[in-house]
């Protein structure tokens, strides 16, 4: 018996644990959450997209800059060729000058780009952060509005008459197994004390026979 209730009890809980996750899962509250995680994990994106937008600003930089120092070193070869009469090596500085100096202007425009672009990026960072707080604070009012539902729910729950009575009836039912069940011992303690007074009985009287 105490088995067949221990089973009940626990597939009632399981049926309960199972309507809660179900509510949980539906919640407003819940919904929001999961859409905070995702966006949690865009803005972690956007951050790291924003970290590699200002390593390739500092490369083109770098390289524009390179580009330029080169362009005016082939420049000056160029001038000490042309004064030495090394007309050949001339022509050779002169056509890596202009090579470098053409790549420096394109690396020029690819760096002032890249900054233009961090920019853009930074400031779509910021407010996907400000969004971000945003919900965060109507995820708290939504908390509580949630909390004060389910809290007027259980109370008016509780204020029913119907709610009382049927409580009632199951406290008046769970008595009822206790009566039945503590008469069941009585009346098996009863029969105890009855069997082994018969049996004192029967040894009595033996004793008796043998003694005559």
């Amino acid at each position: 018996m105490h088995d067949l209730f221990t089973r009940i009890k626990q597939a009632i809980t399981d049926d309960l644990q199972e309507m809660t996750d179900k509510e949980k899962q539906s919640s407003p509250v819940s919904l929001l959450n999961k859409y905070l995680r995702e966006c949690e994990g865009e803005v972690k994106k956007a951050a790291k997209l924003i970290e590699r937008q200002k390593l390739l600003k500092v490369e083109f930089h770098k390289e524009w800059k390179q580009s330029e120092e080169m362009a005016e070193k082939r420049k000056q070869q160029g001038a000490i060729a042309l004064e030495a009469g090394a007309e050949d090596l001339a022509e050779i500085a002169l056509r890596e000058q202009a090579q470098y100096e053409e790549r420096a202007e394109r690396l020029k425009q690819s760096y002032e780009h890249s900054v233009d672009q961090l920019a853009e990026l930074e400031h779509k960072y910021e407010e996907m952060q400000l969004k971000l707080k945003d919900m965060h604070v109507k995820r708290l009012e939504l908390m509580g509005q949630e909390n004060m539902v389910m809290m007027k729910n259980k109370m008016n729950k509780v204020l029913k008459e119907a709610e009382f009575g049927a409580a009632a009836e199951n406290i008046e039912t769970i008595g009822m197994s206790f009566e039945r069940e503590e008469k069941n011992a009585n009346d098996e303690y009863q029969i105890s004390i009855f069997d082994a007074r018969i049996q004192q009985l029967a040894k009595d009287m033996n004793k008796e026979d043998l003694a005559k």
